[in-house]
């Protein structure tokens, strides 16, 4: 059945008040979506409109639209012809009484705290870098942050939103949830480090749970690979098993066998939330060992929700735009809902025999009827999808652009086979999955996107491509699409509006790499990193607004330009700094472009600096863990960068205070 069959379907099922209000328990974890305790109202939040909205229940109506964005709803920028929110708001959190909602603002560093009932914003306050899982104590005197730019969580006070305890985590920090006790808060690691588990009284980290990576396997096909896209964490009521929806990524795998059923898997491992053991994982097929398996492929798992006796879990996926239901008991697939009828689905409640899934993309809200019998659970549509935001203000091309840049979904866009995987699956909101894969070029890291790529010149490491166009290879190639250049560029073109305009700009850290300097102190320390990154040459090769030389003179990116190491008029400016893989089984190699054009194997387009902190690992085959790694490497091209016959020669001095400073500035781009 197509979407608007579906949504037909919807409107015939169900009348609109006919729901009665249910119950809903104490908010378990982090969501972008929130249910009243009297169960009369949603509240939701909006990235793309830095607002959040409160929906009543019983007629499927916008009570309020809080606006949490000082100039209103974003617009597309006249000048930079880009549409960036100001507020970018992820999660959300009621206190136990609902009268107090607090939201994260990624963009903006904020907390918002709104008038539950009233729809009105009380205050906000400035917290840290791209805050997002909030929750609030269970006293609601104080709420708990996941700030995923500083790798921290904080504790701030419920009603002045100053900030009155910090803790430094491992790396991106993203959904909190409470454990079994009501006082272990819980966090997940979006790239990969597992769950933390932290004390609150005082908040200290207790300790990290890894989730480990799995294979390689003797058939690729086989779900393994590294963790990474921990998105939630929740605790199954009745028990101590903590449920953590996550991709596995096979980077094992060479081209050409490197396709979409080798590459991405979801995944659903759990875990022992005391002792942080693995008790299993659930994914597309069973491993000696593991639970059962799902039935049904799908991608991008998102958000977990859990009927109110433990039995069944409801997991939305973002990128196959579907509701999977587990059986929990018996760890296996009980069913699936897909299609759903709109796109991006993002957060998902339970709560009174009703499941409440909210859909990003198309700003509405579906309601589903859970019931069991003798043979098994089933969802029936309760009513049409809903609006949850009065008026959309992302234009309706970049709409588009994002559904296809998150979409798995086979039924509707020919973007992959069998719901598999989209783009997003390896540039984990819009970014890095910090992997290196291989490709025929050689060890490929993933690069980040964040920002779009106008601008920074040529694409991929040698220069392969020149515009977000060109990726209807990957498309068909690694993703199993069956995109054409031509037949369908209206789509390519929304593809790359949305990933050039609508991406937006990671934003630095609030604190330097200790964890020791914010403020004042952490600008003067990144100013003179920057005057030690002109001293010692860095500018020779990223220079310009995007801190690059790729496309200088060659304005147009003309990829049949002859190969050169120094500016020439309609060249293809590259550089072979050092960092060739010339050994081991998996070595970088001559290639032609995505046109047929010659490119060496060891000579590498210069990256745009932007959203460094968030893009590790660094060089163009991830080998450089982090940005101490990477400076004695480019400090030894340095002194040869431009030479028409490079020799590496020998690196500047440069002090411990200078390197330390560079390092600051380098983190803030």
């Amino acid at each position: 059945m197509n979407r608007t069959a579906w949504v037909s379907a919807l409107a015939l099922s169900a009348g609109c008040g006919s729901v009665a209000p249910a119950t809903a328990a104490r908010q378990s974890h982090s969501n972008s979506i929130a249910l009243s305790p009297d169960g009369a109202w949603l509240y939701v939040v909006h990235p793309d409109a830095d607002a959040v909205s409160v929906l009543d229940i019983a007629t499927r109506s916008i009570v309020h639209d809080v606006a949490l964005g000082p100039a209103g709803p974003p617009v597309v920028n006249p000048t930079t012809s880009r549409f960036d929110p100001a507020v970018a708001p992820r999660a959300l959190a009621l206190d136990r009484a609902g009268a107090k909602l607090y939201v994260t603002g990624e963009k903006s560093g904020e907390l918002y705290l709104v008038d539950a009932q009233q729809g009105a914003l009380l205050e906000s306050a400035a917290i840290c870098s791209e805050p997002v899982g909030v929750l609030a104590a269970s006293d609601d005197a104080h709420v708990f942050v996941a700030c995923s730019g500083d790798d921290e969580v904080i504790e701030v006070d419920a009603t002045s939103l100053a900030i009155t305890a910090r803790v430094v985590t491992p790396r991106k920090p993203w959904a909190l949830s409470w454990a079994a006790d009501g006082t272990t808060l819980l966090v997940s690691h979006l790239l990969g480090a597992g769950v933390s588990a932290l004390s609150t009284t005082p908040l200290s980290l207790t300790t990290t749970w890894p989730i480990a990576s799995r294979g390689p396997e003797s058939d690729p096909t086989e779900p393994h690979g590294l963790v990474r896209g921990l998105y939630d964490v929740a605790l199954r009521p009745g028990t101590s098993e903590l449920w953590v929806p996550h991709l596995l990524l096979g980077t094992d795998t060479p081209q050409p066998a490197l396709v979409f059923n080798n590459t991405v898997f979801p995944t659903l491992t759990v875990l022992d939330g005391r002792a942080g053991t693995e008790l299993t994982r659930l994914s597309v097929q069973a491993h000696p060992g593991d639970g059962g398996a799902f039935g049904d492929v799908v991608s991008g798992p998102r958000s977990i929700a859990f009927s109110d006796d433990g039995k069944y879990a409801f997991v939305v996926d973002t990128d196959s735009e579907d509701l999977l239901v587990v059986d929990a008991t018996q760890e296996i697939e009980a069913t699936i809902v897909r299609p759903l009828p709109g796109h991006m689905p993002e957060g998902v409640v339970f709560a009174g025999g009703e499941v409440f899934v909210q859909e990003r993309n198309t700003e509405d809200v579906v309601m589903f009827k859970v019931s069991e019998s003798a043979s098994g659970v089933s969802l029936s549509p309760d009513g049409a999808a809903f609006k949850s935001l009065e008026s959309d203000p992302m234009p309706a091309t970049l709409r588009l652009g994002q559904e296809l840049f998150y979409s798995a979904d086979s039924d509707d866009v020919p973007i992959t086979q069998n719901h598999w995987m989209a783009c997003a699956s390896c540039h984990i909101e819009g970014r890095s999955d910090a992997v290196t894969w291989l490709f025929s070029e050689g060890p490929r890291d993933t690069p980040s996107n964040a920002g779009g790529t106008l601008g920074t010149g040529f694409l991929f490491r040698t220069a392969d491509r020149s515009q977000v166009q060109d990726y209807w290879q990957t498309i068909d190639l690694e993703q199993g699409g069956e995109f054409q250049p031509v037949a369908q560029k209206p789509l390519l073109d929304a593809l790359a509006a949305f990933v050039n305009t609508a991406l937006p700009f990671a934003e630095p850290p609030s604190t330097d790499e200790s964890h020791m300097i914010r403020g004042a102190a952490l600008k003067a320390l990144r100013a003179q990193g920057q005057m030690v990154f002109a001293r010692v040459g860095c500018v020779t090769c990223h220079n310009g607004p995007a801190l690059t030389d790729s496309g200088d003179g060659n304005e147009a990116l003309d990829l049949a330009g002859p190969i050169v190491s120094s500016v020439t008029m309609g060249g293809v400016l590259l550089h072979d700094i050092g960092t060739c893989v010339t050994s081991g089984p998996w070595p970088d190699v001559a290639h032609v472009d995505i046109a047929g054009h010659p490119r060496p194997g060891c000579a590498f387009d210069t990256p745009a600096l932007r959203g460094l902190v968030d893009s590790a690992p660094y060089l163009h085959d991830g080998s450089a863990v982090t940005l101490d790694d990477v400076i004695p490497i480019m400090l030894r091209a340095t002194p040869i960068a431009g030479q028409a016959s490079p020799t590496l020669g020998a690196a500047p001095t440069l002090g411990a205070a200078d390197e330390t400073a560079l390092v600051e500035y380098l983190r803030s781009l």
